[in-house]
């Protein structure tokens, strides 16, 4: 599995933890499998990392693993609890898209984009892998979501309720792909402050 399109642009050290793992893991296929994946092994992104199984035939997802930061993202603790048992929101809603999307490309989704609520916003980057089981049939996907918002404000601005999700840039990997000498990296993620926040 090739993340060059991640590793030519500036991303947040928690990403390419994740992408670089998931990179050992996979070594000699196209994706990693799920049986090899040990979330002891990135202990350091452990609280921004999820894992869904993929219930293909009913259309759902499940968490097997839901971090505190993403549990307090989505509301709840998600951890054996399907989409389709969550608040439905627009948030969830574009979650899912995302977790569709790459079910459907078998390979991994980058997006930097922001968490919107009324008043406040926060920077976020999302980092996507599909995973199969030792036949190749996709099993499950493991999920990485890191914002610019220490945990302690994330619980304060969740007491608002679901946020939106706002994509700026989505990467979407190619396993076949070799990188373009054109490619323009995009700017780094930059910590944003509210100043209506005291």
């Amino acid at each position: 599995m090739d993340f060059w399109p991640l590793f030519e642009r500036p991303i947040h050290a928690g990403i390419e933890t994740a992408a670089r793992y998931c990179s050992e893991i996979a070594v000699g296929r196209d994706l990693p499998r799920r049986q090899d994946f040990r979330p002891t092994k990135v202990r350091s992104i452990l609280g921004h990392m999820f894992l869904l199984d993929v219930l293909a035939e009913e259309n759902d997802y499940r968490y097997s693993l839901c971090g505190v930061n993403i549990s307090v993202l989505i509301g709840v603790d998600g951890t054996n609890k399907r989409m389709s048992e969550l608040p439905q929101t627009d948030m969830s809603a574009r979650l899912k898209k995302t977790y569709d999307d790459v079910v459907a490309a078998r390979s991994f989704l980058y997006v930097r984009g922001q968490y919107n609520w009324s008043n406040r916003a926060v920077n976020i980057e999302r980092l996507l892998v599909p995973m199969t089981d030792g036949e190749g049939k996709l099993q499950a996907i493991f999920g990485v979501a890191i914002s610019d918002c220490p945990t302690d404000m994330l619980v304060i601005y969740a007491g608002a309720g679901m946020a939106k999700l706002v994509i700026d840039e989505a990467i979407t990997g190619n396993v076949c792909a070799q990188p373009s000498p054109a490619s323009t990296p995009a700017p780094a993620l930059q910590p944003r402050l509210d100043p209506n926040i005291v």
